[in-house]
């Protein structure tokens, strides 16, 4: 392979990133057809779109989630509060979003996070172990049980503080800044995939309560997109 004097090697070219609209819409839209509302380029949506969606059917959705889970409120509260204030026109400085990001994206995260899943591989590879090197059958299952759980509830920690921590930052200089490019470079589509499986449970991203969840986001992200759009 040979370049063009002066030009990156192909490996080193900067990712296209795909715009903050397109990414979530293709989490979001199953069918071909979709509303009205999604049918702006990104261009002309205005970046108080964001806010309206956040504020309205992302926050209805999660604060469900959060009942179901037993979870703490106040962080999602405090959340669409600000988001409301941005939809509004007031300007919010990046230290206030990253103060609300933080705590409630943790929550988001652990909420999404398959405990479930991972507590059952992390048992059943640990008892397979356990009886290779001569264990009985009580012993192995009581090692892999004790084991799964220590390891899921490191994991379920470690992963909704790493995320949170990154997300919050990344976002909070978006939100900050009214900035689309800048939120497309977050990745949304991420966290709206940890929106849909906060919601799901135990199913994830799949299952009936994972497309209620689609449905619910995209009929939002209609409607907000119809708010701010003049």
């Amino acid at each position: 392979m040979t370049t063009e004097p002066g030009a990156l090697p192909e490996a080193l070219q900067p990712v296209s990133v795909p715009s903050w609209l397109d990414q979530v819409r293709e989490v979001l839209a199953e069918p071909a057809a979709v509303h009205d509302g999604w049918g702006h380029a990104v261009a002309v949506v205005p970046f108080a779109a964001v806010h309206h969606w956040h504020a309205g059917a992302v926050a209805d959705l999660i604060a469900e989630a959060v009942a179901r889970h037993g979870a703490d409120a106040a962080p999602h509260d405090a959340l669409r509060a600000v988001h409301a204030r941005a939809a509004a026109g007031e300007p919010i400085a990046e230290d206030v979003w990253s103060a609300v990001l933080e705590p409630a994206l943790r929550e988001v995260y652990r909420m999404a996070y398959p405990r479930l899943r991972v507590h059952a591989r992390a048992s059943s590879a640990a008892a397979s172990f356990a009886r290779s090197r001569g264990w009985s059958a009580d012993e192995a299952d009581r090692y892999g049980e004790t084991y799964a759980r220590m390891n899921t509830e490191v994991s379920d920690r470690v992963h909704a503080e790493a995320n949170a921590i990154a997300n919050a930052a990344a976002y909070a200089g978006a939100f900050a800044a009214g900035d689309a490019q800048e939120y497309a470079r977050a990745w949304p589509f991420a966290v709206v995939r940890a929106w849909i499986a906060a919601y799901a449970g135990p199913d994830g991203t799949a299952g009936p309560a994972a497309e209620e969840a689609r449905v619910r986001l995209r009929d939002g992200l209609a409607d907000a997109v119809r708010r701010a759009t003049p």
